[in-house]
């Protein structure tokens, strides 16, 4: 029997050789497109039942779905002997399991294409992951199971369609990387309609703009989508988008490419490309296109300067800049450190400077030892404590102590950590938690606040909590198709679940 091939991005369409299948009644279909919503796993009857009836189940459910699945059989299957055991609609201790080979599904051959377009990208053949990508997203006939409502299909609508955001992101900056301007000027402004909330899409525009000579409707772009952020989450576009929209604003020239820009393709080859939707990465940020902007001040320098002010003040300033560094981080280990340098200098200082001042005692000797000591070692310490970390380095540092003290509040006395707003930054309090989050607590707006989150990226967080409930554990939000799996340590930092209230 020829191979069967099920669609699902578009209207649910069963195809044998290319000859449309006929699939019967509508909730028939609907316990096809059910099952298809989750391939090649088990799903319970009860979860059928609920799919395709939600409020209004049958009194007889279970068998109702045993005959739409035999009047399936009989379309799937038409040459199984009868009482045989299905081989594409399988029946399970569980439940039911539809069974789709490799390239059994345009789902899949899209998931497929679009991870070959990626591997293309990455290995520097442009051109060809471009075509793949086109190739991928022209497997799609319209909306996922189209025509279908319910809880499990927006679920697997919104996963496709994010998936699809995605590869025509990456085609997107792809043909940005290309040069072709202009065909995406006329492109995006209806995909940016599509999808409106999406900052990375928006970018690639808006830079698309810019390099074909539109700046003011790059401008214009932004614009739009601050406006729709601020009415319907009362949120501002992300920082990179922000940062982008600024540089265009001031006509920064590093935003035209030429060839000695080279290397700025390179970075955007080995780090971009990526969509964080169903655990399949993380969102590109908007400064992989951008080439990055060099510090005023590099550690080397940073560590001259910090060395020469202790040895120019004979220690004592190594000793002040371990103290201010011990205030930024809250390190009472730092902070005792930078205490006992400067308790020995004085001590130090006031044994050099006592006694007669014809001769030279035992305690001046001592004294000056003192301050040689604390000028070496304080030195050093500085050296290695301040040199390899900038300021915001250092105050990041504060805030991931502040974290993990908060944390530890949080596991002794659960209670006293919600009265203190542990995790709600939201609401107003004095304690400061070093800026973790609850994402079941908090609005939107303030999930903004994670690195690499975005608007729309929250709103799905949102929706999630509403829909599925709360998350028990931060594994939730993996397992729900939130994050990438494992979550990765810049989300993770800020996170924290408090108990139900």
């Amino acid at each position: 029997m020829s191979a069967v091939r099920f669609e699902i991005l578009g209207p649910l369409r069963v195809t044998r050789e290319q000859e449309e299948l006929p699939l019967g009644p509508a909730k028939q279909q609907a316990v096809l497109a059910t099952l298809l919503a989750a391939p090649n796993q088990v799903v319970p009857t009860a979860r059928i039942i609920a799919a395709v009836w939600a409020d209004e189940p049958p009194v007889n459910g279970t068998n109702v779905v045993q005959k739409y699945v035999a009047g399936l059989r009989r379309v799937l299957e038409p040459d199984r002997a009868p009482r045989s055991s299905g081989e594409l609609l399988v029946l399970e201790p569980g439940g039911y399991r539809v069974a789709v080979g490799t390239s059994g599904s345009d789902a899949d051959d899209f998931e497929a294409q679009v991870q070959s377009a990626r591997a293309l990208r990455q290995s520097g053949q442009l051109a060809e992951a471009s075509h793949q990508f086109q190739h991928a997203l022209s497997l799609w006939r319209g909306e996922p199971f189209e025509g279908l409502t319910g809880p499990v299909f927006d679920e697997a609508r919104r996963h496709l369609t994010e998936l699809r955001a995605g590869a025509i992101e990456d085609r997107a900056e792809i043909e940005l990387e290309l040069g072709n301007y202009l065909p995406l000027t006329h492109e995006l402004p209806a995909l940016a309609q599509t999808f409106p909330l999406r900052e990375r899409l928006r970018g690639v525009q808006m830079l698309a703009l810019h390099r074909s000579g539109r700046s003011d409707d790059a401008l214009a772009a932004y614009r739009d989508l601050q406006e729709r952020l601020v009415e319907e989450y009362g949120v501002e576009p992300g920082p990179d988008l922000q940062q982008l929209q600024a540089r265009i604003s001031s006509n920064d020239p590093s935003l035209i490419p030429g060839e000695q820009r080279a290397a700025t393709t390179t970075q955007v080859l080995r780090r971009g490309g990526r969509d964080w939707s169903l655990g399949r990465g993380w969102p590109v940020s908007m400064t992989d296109l951008i080439p990055p902007q060099r510090p005023l001040f590099g550690r080397a320098v940073m560590k001259t300067v910090a060395v020469l002010i202790t040895v120019v003040t004979f220690g004592f300033g190594g000793g002040v800049l371990l103290a201010v560094v011990a205030y930024l981080r809250h390190s009472r280990f730092l902070a005792r450190v930078a205490a006992a340098y400067l308790v020995a200098w004085l001590a130090g200082a006031v044994l050099a400077i006592t006694g007669e001042a014809e001769r030279i005692s035992v305690a001046n000797y001592l004294g000056l030892f003192l301050l040689l000591l604390v000028l070496v070692a304080s030195a050093i310490h500085v050296g290695i404590t301040i040199a390899p970390v900038s300021v915001r380095r250092i105050r990041g540092l504060a805030a991931l102590d502040q974290r993990n003290r908060s944390r530890q509040v949080l596991e002794r006395d659960p209670g006293f950590a919600r009265t203190l707003g542990i995790g709600r930054p939201h609401l107003q309090r004095e304690y400061e938690d070093g800026g973790l989050i609850d994402p079941n607590e908090v609005p939107a707006g303030v999930l903004t606040r994670i690195p690499g989150v975005t608007a729309q990226h929250a709103a799905l967080i949102v929706s999630s909590r509403e829909h599925h409930g709360r998350f028990e554990t931060l594994n939730d939000l993996t397992d729900r198709g939130l994050f990438p799996a494992p979550l990765p340590p810049a989300v993770a930092t800020y996170l924290v679940l408090l108990p139900p209230a």
